[in-house]
């Protein structure tokens, strides 16, 4: 079996994206994940979003602290994770389904200790998508 790799996705009032952000990464190619979403004190319907993927896939692990920013949540997810490997999304990302295999596979092929993935952004004001150019493998 792969080695288990934890992504770590920090969130605080993110109703409008969470749901996408967690099922990406629910649906990668690469299946041995641990998902800890830490929430950093949220005030809308994010518990219960969280509280509702917790229930739906034992992959995931839920932490609620007081609020104190996204690097202090990216701490808390570290200090709970029992992954071999580190992922850190933000909530409002959204993974491609072999993202996590990729990296996994460039990490191992390399004997590299990090992997670094290119992103695209969206521009929702404008509706555009944001590509940026992908670096040699």
């Amino acid at each position: 079996m792969n080695e288990k790799i934890s992504v770590i996705i920090p969130v605080y009032n993110d109703e409008k994206y969470l749901e996408q952000c967690v099922e990406s990464v629910l649906t990668q190619s690469y299946h041995n994940l641990e998902v800890i979403l830490v929430d950093d004190g949220s005030t809308d319907a994010t518990p219960a979003i969280c509280e509702e993927f917790r229930r739906q896939d034992d992959r995931i692990r839920v932490i609620y602290k007081q609020n104190e920013g996204v690097g202090a949540s990216r701490n808390t997810g570290l200090a709970m994770a029992t992954g071999d490997y580190i992922l850190f999304i933000d909530h409002d990302d959204w993974l491609l389904e072999d993202h996590i295999q990729k990296l996994y596979d460039l990490l191992k092929n390399n004997q590299a200790d990090i992997a670094i993935g290119n992103f695209s952004g969206f521009l929702e004001e404008k509706k555009v998508f944001l590509f940026y150019p992908k670096f040699q493998e």
